[in-house]
């Protein structure tokens, strides 16, 4: 298991990533061979075609990526996988056709490429149903308790079944149930029998989640298990690995103040910032196109401004306004009250539909990103009137405004959009990971998981 800014990343996903970019290269090479034995004349040479399988391979591959082939946790059919592959082979087909006009030393040819998409196909699909068929029966689990029976035991063990595929099984509860006892497992012994449920289930990590522990705490069989070998970890800093998120319900204010994170370096912050403008400068000259586009389709569609500014809460609770492009008719709050976005909602026009569904509504926020009000990355700021609700009604919620906010955001690639009270706190908990662990690496990350999400139009309304 890797890690990315102390989130677990299942090493069986790199291995899968990396083992079909060597079955795509395999098959232009076997194709190759193949072609080598019956026309040499006009073969080409062998590095030339391991730079077509590696074509080949970052088509496809971004396909598949795309289509989440690579989020090992989702269970598939066979016939899923069949036609995701199938899919992914005829991006494969298109991305050749547009290789061979714009670079034609890149592309692959003549029967070759029939073979090579034959190839393709064929071993993608047996290694994926071998895999998946690994990962289902033989692959091996790390065996879990969790010490509690409140709901932070119920939440980590919620959180851990869910992941049972890539590699965590969730054995039971250690701790004395209530009666009428209905949580996600079952209580498998009492304190005082924990040593022995460890042994005799071969227990890798033993997770603490007591709610109240003065008085409670079974200090002396966590040492033992200490002593022995067996992990015995906090039920908060797992969690945070698991789900990319930090939950706030029964967090005390001692978890932010000595764990690690939550510091912000000057030069990292300063780097942040230079990338930031030097990135938006050139996306309003790549954009300009765009931009002028759908202006163009705004002013045709409805009567109003292209322009719509709302006025957002920022770093240090700082209020500005941000631009987007208009997608709601111009009387959308005519009683003056802000509304959240609903799914479907009737005040959107026919071009704000699309423009939300490609998320280009948002893009005169790179003119925010040039004031100083966002980063590329960080929180999505919210309005001050549901700021001030959520600062009352959600615990830790001003710790947000401690970054400046972002274009795009940690929340925005975990979580969809969030329009009532308790989104907004599930929201929070992502933020607040990101927050703990801000880095450029986890920025990077951010960003290439924003395109995919804009380019499959997830969570917009």
């Amino acid at each position: 298991m890797i890690t990315l800014e102390n989130r677990f990343f299942l090493l069986r996903n790199v291995v899968c990533f990396f083992v079909e970019g060597g079955i795509i290269v395999a098959s232009v090479l076997a194709s190759f061979f193949i072609m080598e034995r019956f026309t040499p004349q006009g073969a080409i040479g062998f590095d030339q075609a391991v730079l077509r399988g590696g074509v080949v391979a970052f088509f496809c591959q971004a396909c598949m990526y795309l289509l989440d082939l690579y989020d090992l946790k989702q269970s598939r059919s066979c016939g899923e996988i069949f036609f995701s592959l199938i899919f992914a082979v005829g991006v494969v087909c298109i991305g050749i056709g547009l290789v061979s006009y714009v670079a034609p030393r890149f592309s692959v040819e003549g029967n070759m490429y029939y073979l090579t998409i034959l190839f393709v196909t064929i071993l993608l699909f047996v290694w994926r149903m071998a895999f998946d068929l690994y990962l289902a029966n033989w692959a091996p689990r790390t065996n879990l308790i969790v010490v509690g029976t409140g709901t932070s035991a119920q939440l980590m063990a919620e959180e851990i079944r869910k992941r049972n595929r890539n590699g965590f099984n969730f054995v039971g509860f250690i701790g004395n149930p209530t009666p009428g006892w209905s949580g996600p497992g079952e209580v498998i012994g009492t304190y005082k029998e924990m040593n022995a449920i460890v042994q005799r289930h071969k227990i890798r990590k033993v997770v603490s989640a007591m709610n109240e522990r003065r008085g409670e705490s079974p200090v002396q069989e966590f040492l033992a298990l200490k002593v022995a070998g067996v992990p015995v970890i906090e039920w908060q800093s797992f969690f945070e690995q698991l789900a990319g998120r930090i939950p706030i319900d029964n967090l005390p204010p001692s978890y932010f103040i000595y764990s690690e994170g939550f510091r912000k370096s000057a030069v990292v912050l300063l780097m942040r910032r230079v990338i930031s403008i030097l990135v938006s400068i050139l996306m309003i000259v790549l954009l300009s196109p765009i931009f002028l586009l759908t202006m163009g389709a705004i002013l045709l569609d409805s009567p109003g401004p292209v322009f719509y500014t709302q006025r957002r809460v920022g770093l240090n609770g700082k209020v500005f306004r941000i631009f987007k492009f208009r997608s709601m008719k111009r009387d959308a709050e005519a009683s003056g009250a802000p509304i959240w976005a609903q799914q479907d909602d009737p005040r959107i026009t026919r071009v704000g539909k699309v423009i939300r569904l490609l998320r280009i509504d948002e893009l005169p926020q790179v003119f925010n990103v040039l004031k100083g009000d966002l980063d590329l990355v960080g929180p999505r700021p919210e309005r001050p009137e549901f700021v001030e609700k959520l600062k009352v009604m959600v615990p830790y919620f001003d710790l947000r405004h401690t970054v400046r906010p972002g274009l795009t955001g940690w929340a925005q690639i975990m979580f969809s959009y969030s329009g009532s009270i308790e989104e907004s706190k599930e929201k929070l908990q992502y933020d607040l990971f990101y927050i703990k662990n801000m880095s450029l690496k986890l920025d990077l990350y951010i960003l290439f998981s924003t395109v995919k999400i804009v380019l499959l139009g997830r969570g917009a309304r």
